[in-house]
C-alpha cells in the first residue's frame, strides 16, 4: 500500500496545483456572498475528483492480471503512454497558452452571478479537463492495478481526493478565518495566477510527465 500511495501524491499534488480551480474559487471569494459560493464549488470540484479516481480505479481492477504481480505490464504501458502525453502538452501548450488563460477567464467571469446549485455543478465540471482527466486515470491505474484490498484502495482513493481538492479547499478555509484581512493577499494571488497560467500549466505537466515516464518504464523493465 505505501508504494502505490507515494506513487500517487505527487499525481495529487499536481491535481491540486491545477490553477483553473484555484482561480475559480479566488473568483468567488473576492465576490458578493463568497462562501456560500466558495464552499459549493468546492464541494463539487471534491465530488468530482472523488468519482473520477473511484471510477478509474474500479476500471483497472476490472482487468484481469495476475494477482502476485503488484502491478501488471499493461499499467506500466498506460503510465507511459499518460507520461508522454503530459510531456507533449508541455512541449506545445506554450503556443496556444495565452488563448486558453482568454478562454478560462472568460469562462470565468460569470461565476459572480452563479447561484450556490450552479456554483457546484460548475465544481463538477471543472474535472472534465484534459489534464485533470489524464491525472486522474493515471492515479485510478496506480491504484486498481495494484494488488490492494479493498480497504486499502479506498483508503488511497480518499487520500487522493483529499489532496487534490486541499488548495481549494485551504483557500476557502483561510477566508473563512481571516475574512477581509486576507482579500489583499488573495486578490493578488489571484491577478499572479492569472498572468502566469500557461507558465505554471507547462511546468507542472513537464514535471509529472517525466515522472510518469520514469517510473513507468523502470517498473516495466524490472517486471
Amino acid at each position: 500500500m505505501s508504494t502505490v500511495l507515494w506513487y500517487t501524491l505527487p499525481i495529487a499534488v499536481a491535481i491540486a496545483l491545477s490553477v483553473f480551480p484555484i482561480v475559480a474559487v479566488l473568483v468567488l471569494l473576492l465576490a458578493p456572498d463568497p462562501m456560500r459560493r466558495s464552499v459549493a464549488f468546492t464541494s463539487g470540484w471534491a465530488v468530482g475528483l472523488l468519482l473520477l479516481v473511484a471510477v478509474f480505479t474500479v476500471s483497472a481492477k476490472l482487468t484481469p492480471h495476475e494477482a502476485r504481480v503488484p502491478f501488471p505490464p499493461w499499467a506500466h504501458v498506460a503510465e507511459i503512454a499518460i507520461g508522454v502525453i503530459l510531456l507533449g502538452t508541455a512541449l506545445f501548450a506554450g503556443r496556444r497558452g495565452e488563448r486558453s488563460v482568454s478562454s478560462g477567464r472568460s469562462s470565468l467571469s460569470g461565476l459572480t452571478s452563479m447561484s450556490g446549485p450552479r456554483a457546484f455543478a460548475f465544481g463538477l465540471m471543472m474535472n472534465v479537463r484534459p489534464k485533470n482527466i489524464v491525472l486522474t486515470i493515471a492515479a485510478g491505474l496506480a491504484i486498481g492495478a495494484a494488488s490492494l484490498d479493498l480497504a486499502a484502495s479506498v483508503t488511497i482513493v480518499v487520500v487522493v481526493t483529499v489532496v487534490g481538492a486541499s488548495t481549494v479547499a485551504g483557500l476557502v478555509l483561510v477566508y473563512a478565518v481571516g475574512k477581509s484581512n486576507v482579500r489583499p493577499g488573495l486578490e493578488r494571488l489571484r491577478r499572479y495566477l492569472v498572468e502566469h497560467a500557461s507558465t505554471v500549466l507547462r511546468i507542472l505537466a513537464a514535471l509529472i510527465g517525466a515522472l510518469l515516464v520514469v517510473i513507468g518504464t523502470v517498473q516495466l523493465v524490472s517486471s
